[in-house]
């Protein structure tokens, strides 16, 4: 029986690791939640897209928006598929899934809740989609949607053989997959050859950045294990190859559909033998490569002035915060002009930090600096301020995370403002979408938190009087306006709309006055600066032309704006204009670019800006704050109307043919299409004169936006079946699930242990159980840390002991059975009692607020907790009645980052047996006594554990973690006079992977009677 038990373990386990069932992927016991705040109700068929969207095209913005994408997207695919790209007809419709803002598309079912505010669209393979946002600029959204569409070009045209899809483990020397940056980088190269970027920061700065260093400039080597930036760095290969062998467009098509044939080997062939194979000898790629961008770039480079450097038009110089060595972003200044606050990367990620601004002085005598350091404790001893965290906080609470232009698309603005009186910072945050948060300048203390009903807020600026905070938003278009947010009263929110240009205006800033704002908007599609007048309404634009200007800020008397611009080379540079004369002045010329300039404290020649530079302590190229003293501009001009930026702009391939939408689609929209898609696997059947008859089969299918889903498995193998079916529906933010199975197996299979294998429970381990069930499951999310579930279940538990109905033995037949005992006892008349039906209702609240990190190999720092009630009310003699509770709770505290001390408690009561209990001594709870030698259905548990490193230590070069714990459970039976079962255990171990297995594994030693015991588990921490 045992073997077979095993067999039918294993096999059961290989199945259940193919399919997931929707009611415990939705219902678990902790989790964090995808609130679906939107769903994609609308769709639109144009000649070969499917578009689902959320747009509401009765507005005429939003309209035109949905007209743009649709007709970029097919003008697109046309020049795509010409002779001259890839030469490739896709047949099927593409389906596109277009979200009106970062938050819808976070929320879908694509994606589960969480993504990177960078993440601007993506592709996938399996089911050809593409998902795009509608919450960019026109240009932008343009550049992207082409992206994705050459995405969707690559894996249509890519088809391995049989072989490939069957040998994933294949040797690399035949191996055709193609590498990220083969994808990205090709894809960037083909929609930049159709769709220029207008803007060099998107990607050209990072390759200016690669090319300032020779060994930045990808080898082959550092391509192919991913050292590289998949999508600039990638873009680099092929634009080495187009403009030096014309191959390079050749080289993306052809990568793909010659699939059998290598990477080096097609380059070999394209070259003719100029690159030599870089697979079998990379040296002549790398040298050329490594020459071309040196060439375009490097000695340009070398040549041009540096951020920290003197000359005839300006001094400039360092001021970074003392012993710092991490990218700064968007400095902005204390009203006395004392010190300066930035974004930066602290030690667990982004955050506010503050600095004194450094001294300027060549040279401090040593009994000035000994008073200084004395008086002064922000100076350090190369006279640079200390920098203080603002923002120490872990997410979940205060926020998930802060908004900063290091993670973000760049939008031309500021991420905070230092209110006038000095006493406080606005920056946004993101708390659902972007909430504005105001703290204590001094000491970081949150003051507010203030959601606003707008989407994706960012770069706030204090009004002179620090009543109001101006910042820039979307409603409930794809525009972005300026508005402002009264502050001055903390019972009070009043929100004002005050440019409505159904436009894309960013990065606002308000006069010293008061009277005007400048800010960024669009001109055709490039950015200029622009001035409100307050008190008037009245708008005007100030630059013109085609290029692109951003991050405009004042002098303090009024008079002169700093701002950057792309205007001379497509490279930001510092760049002044005077606004009586309307005379604009460049002041830098710096291949690398400068962001975010802000005057200091009463001058307009001084300015502080940041600026990308080497860091001599990690080798690395990022941005870094600079002060330049204005002495001689390098050119001055007169802003004039130059008529619109784009005015002479024609790109043939997508201004030829023009694209309207259909309006009869629009009057009489259908139905969104369901698309389902089925996967899973054989169905097979069988008889075997040891096993009898056999069964086995899985299926699982999904609509197309992964809204609706069924999973069905069923498994026979003699008397063993499990026949399992499940519905979960996810369209709205009340997600629910509906579940139908019965299970008859040997009752240990549940409680299977890889290692110690069967429990230590005689009568468990001769028991067969009978389950069959209904469920309905149905959950609602607060927001992505707090949930309330509600369920309900139909269902009938029997058992069999010894071939035998429970309800058939009496006790009197185990009395002379010398393996039975006390315990044996209670858990037969435990079964014994728990056989029959139940309508069972329940609820449960959780909240689970844990951050992960692959330093600890598991839970860093947060809190989960779950308490859950049932009540099955006695409905006549056949349905069974009880009440029970549940409680399960863990904490963890990050020390350092890598140390954390971990704790849990569980408890669970219930008033009568119910065929739910908690077995003990497992990998999961008691560690170190018998397996499964602890039981009952009136439990609780407590355990502590400190998880830390262990230095010099690993198993074949993977790293061993720590661990000292201690153990305590309670265990008893309802209705049982027995004392209840007491055990508290204490030990040490380690945490390891084991080799060529990749199993997690734990050694662990507990205390037994003067001795320390060894045990082993296949496990990672709870």
């Amino acid at each position: 029986m045992k073997i077979k038990g095993v067999f039918v373990f294993l096999l059961v386990s290989c199945l259940l690791s193919l399919v997931s069932n929707v009611v415990e992927a939705q219902f678990g016991q902790f989790g964090k939640n995808n609130v679906r705040y939107s769903q994609l109700d609308q769709f639109y068929e144009s000649f070969r897209f499917d578009i689902w969207h959320n747009l509401d095209t009765s507005d005429p913005v939003q309209k035109e928006y949905l007209e743009m994408i649709i007709a970029n997207l097919e003008n697109a695919r046309d020049w795509m598929g010409g002779q001259q790209i890839y030469d490739h007809t896709i047949e099927k419709r593409i389906p596109v899934f277009l979200y009106k803002t970062h938050t819808d598309m976070e929320s879908s079912n694509l994606v589960g809740g969480f993504l990177p505010e960078g993440v601007g669209a993506f592709a996938e393979p399996e089911r050809k989609r593409m998902a795009l946002r509608a919450d960019f600029s026109k240009p932008l959204s343009r550049a992207i949607g082409v992206h994705e569409l050459a995405h969707e070009f690559q894996f249509d045209i890519w088809s391995p053989g049989i072989w490939d899809n069957l040998n994933p483990l294949m040797p690399v020397r035949i191996n055709r997959r193609r590498p990220q940056w083969f994808y990205e980088g090709g894809a960037e190269f083909i929609a930049s050859l159709y769709e220029p970027h207008t803007r060099g920061d998107i990607r050209r700065d990072d390759q200016r950045i690669t090319s300032s260093d020779r060994h930045f400039i990808p080898t082959w080597e550092a391509l192919n294990l991913e050292q590289v930036n998949p999508y600039s760095g990638g873009a680099m290969v092929f634009e080495f190859l187009q403009e030096k062998f014309d191959v390079g467009a050749a080289f993306q098509i052809q990568g793909f559909k010659q699939s059998r044939v290598e990477l080096g080997e097609l380059l070999y062939d394209l070259t003719e033998g100029e690159l030599g194979n870089p697979d079998a000898n990379s040296e002549k790629f790398n040298q050329a490569i490594t020459r071309f961008w040196m060439d375009k770039y490097g000695d340009e480079f070398n040549a041009r002035p540096k951020p920290d450097e003197k000359n005839d038009n300006f001094e400039g110089r360092l001021i970074m915060p003392w012993g710092h060595s991490a990218p700064m972003s968007s400095p902005v200044l204390s009203p006395d002009g004392m010190q300066l606050a930035a974004f930066t990367v602290f030690k667990y990620g982004v955050g506010l930090g503050k600095y004194e601004v450094p001294k300027d002085k060549l040279y401090v005598p040593k009994e000035e600096r000994e008073k200084l350091v004395n008086e002064d404790k922000s100076l350090g001893s190369n006279g640079l301020g200390e920098l203080v965290n603002l923002t120490p906080q872990l997410p979940p609470v205060p926020w998930e995370g802060v908004i900063s232009q290091l993670q973000t698309w760049p939008f031309n603005g500021f991420d905070a403002s230092w209110s006038p009186d000095g006493s406080k910072i606005a920056f946004f945050a993101k708390i659902r979408d972007h909430a504005l948060i105001i703290i204590d300048s001094n000491a970081g203390k949150v003051l507010r938190k203030i959601e606003l009903p707008l989407v994706q807020a960012f770069s706030p600026s204090f009004s002179p009087n620090g009543e109001w905070v101006y910042f820039s938003a979307a409603d409930k278009d794809t525009t972005r306006d300026i508005w402002a947010v009264y502050v001055g009263n903390s019972n009070e929110i009043k929100i004002q709309r005050i440019t409505d240009n159904k436009n894309f205006a960013t990065a606002p800033v308000v006069s010293p006055d008061g009277t005007k704002i400048v800010y960024v908007d669009q001109d055709d599609d490039f950015q200029h600066l622009f001035l409100y007048h307050v008190g008037e309404g009245e708008q005007e634009q100030l630059t013109f032309g085609p290029f692109n200007d951003g991050w405009p800020n004042w002098s303090d008397d009024g008079s002169t704006l700093v701002f950057a611009s792309d205007e001379a080379d497509g490279t930001w540079n510092l760049h002044t204009l005077e606004l009586s004369t309307r005379t604009v002045r460049q002041w830098t010329e710096f291949l690398l670019g400068v962001k975010t300039p802000i005057f200091a404290k009463g001058a307009t020649d001084t300015v502080y800006y940041v600026s990308p530079v080497e860091d001599t302590q990690s080798g690395a190229v990022y941005d870094k704050v600079f002060e330049a003293k204005f002495k001689k501009p390098i050119r001055e001009y007169t802003a004039r109307n130059t008529g619109p930026a784009g005015g002479d702009i024609f790109n043939p391939s997508r201004d030829l043919f023009k694209f309207q939408l259909d309006e009869n689609q629009l009057l009489n929209p259908k139905e969104p299409p369901e698309r389902w898609k089925c996967g899973g696997g054989e169905i097979s059947f069988g008889m075997s004169t040891y096993w009898g008859m056999f069964g086995q089969g899985f299926l699982k299918c999904s609509n197309l936006l992964e809204t609706k889903q069924h999973s069905a498995l069923f498994l026979t193998q003699g008397s063993f079946r499990i026949i399992d079916y499940s519905y979960g529906n996810q369209e709205k933010r009340t997600g629910w699930a509906l579940g139908a199975h019965q299970y008859r197996m040997p009752y240990f299979i549940q409680f299977y242990d890889v290692v110690h294998r069967y429990p230590a429970q005689y009568v468990l381990n001769n028991t067969w159980m009978i389950e069959s069930a209904l469920d309905l499951h149905t959950e609602y999310p607060w927001n992505k840390f707090n949930r309330l579930e509600l369920f309900s279940s139909l269902r009938n538990h029997s058992f069999s002991l010894f071939g035998y109905n429970v309800g058939d033995l009496s006790e009197e037949k185990f009395e002379n059975n010398q393996d039975f005992t006390e315990q044996d006892f209670q858990v037969y008349r435990f079964l014994r009692n728990s056989a029959g039906s139940n309508f069972v209702f329940g609820a449960a609240y959780v909240r689970d607020t844990v951050l992960y990190s692959g330093n600890t190999w598991g839970p860093f720092h947060g809190n989960a907790f779950r308490v859950q009630v049932e009540f099955a009310p006695p409905l006549g003699e056949e349905l069974q009645g009880y009440t029970s509770a549940n409680v399960s709770a863990r904490t963890y505290r990050h020390w350092g980052s890598n140390t954390v001390i971990a704790g849990r408690v569980d408890a669970k009561a219930t008033t009568k047996a119910n065929g739910d209990f908690v077995l003990f001594c497992g990998p999961e709870m008691l560690r170190g006594c018998e397996y499964g030698s602890i039981v009952g259905n009136q439990v609780g548990y407590a355990s502590a554990e400190l998880r830390f490193p262990v230095p010099g230590t690993s198993v074949l070069f993977a790293g061993v973690r720590g661990f000292l714990f201690t153990d305590m459970a309670y265990a008893r039976f309802s209705d049982e006079n027995f004392p209840a079962q007491k055990l508290r255990t204490y030990g040490f171990g380690a945490q390891y992977v084991i080799p060529f297995i990749g199993l997690p594994a734990q050694s662990v030693w507990t205390r037994d009677n003067g001795k320390w015991k060894p045990t082993f588990y296949i496990t990672l921490h709870w």
